[in-house]
């Protein structure tokens, strides 16, 4: 179709231009659309970029979000990652470390990796831990001048102890 204004080149804008109640549409060509004060008129999708370009002297890759991180070993992004669920490398967890920790939070319910026990060893392990939170509640105990648990806590110690060098006898 051709300009409706210049009927020379070909129309690539359609302007809606409302007067007395009644609303028209005008066809324009990129130079004749450029010279129109009118602000409200479509544009096919296809030609935006070029049109916008060519109308205003904008470009529209520059309202792109700034380019995002990617890892450096690897090359993910973390829009990616969060896309794909899984990580793309080790150094992943370095790069993206400040958004990783929130949503590891949610998804494991904790910050710390408490891992699981094998059922072999599962008894012995199970003691060892068993005897180092309680030492470390001791020192807590302690600090807070709390002695009297404290020494309960101490006595629970000493038994944890007493029962490992039972079985190290019977073995």
């Amino acid at each position: 179709m051709l300009c409706q204004q210049c009927q020379q080149r070909e129309a690539i804008v359609q302007l809606f231009k409302t007067e007395n109640g009644q609303t028209h549409k005008i066809f324009l060509c990129e130079l004749c659309a450029k010279q129109t004060h009118e602000v409200s008129f479509i544009v096919h999708p296809a030609i935006v970029p070029e049109f916008l370009q060519a109308l205003f002297g904008f470009n529209p890759a520059s309202l792109e979000q700034p380019s995002e991180v990617s890892c450096p070993k690897c090359g993910i992004t973390f829009s990616r990652i969060t896309q794909a669920g899984k990580l793309g490398c080790s150094t992943c967890y370095e790069t993206f470390e400040t958004q990783l920790e929130p949503l590891l939070r949610r998804v494991h319910g904790g910050g710390q990796n408490v891992g699981k026990i094998p059922a072999r060893r599962g008894i012995a392990i199970k003691c060892l831990m068993e005897e180092r939170k309680l030492k470390e509640k001791l020192q807590v105990l302690i600090q807070q001048e709390a002695f009297e648990e404290a020494a309960v806590v101490r006595d629970q110690i000493r038994q944890l102890e007493q029962s490992k060098e039972g079985e190290k006898h019977d073995a």
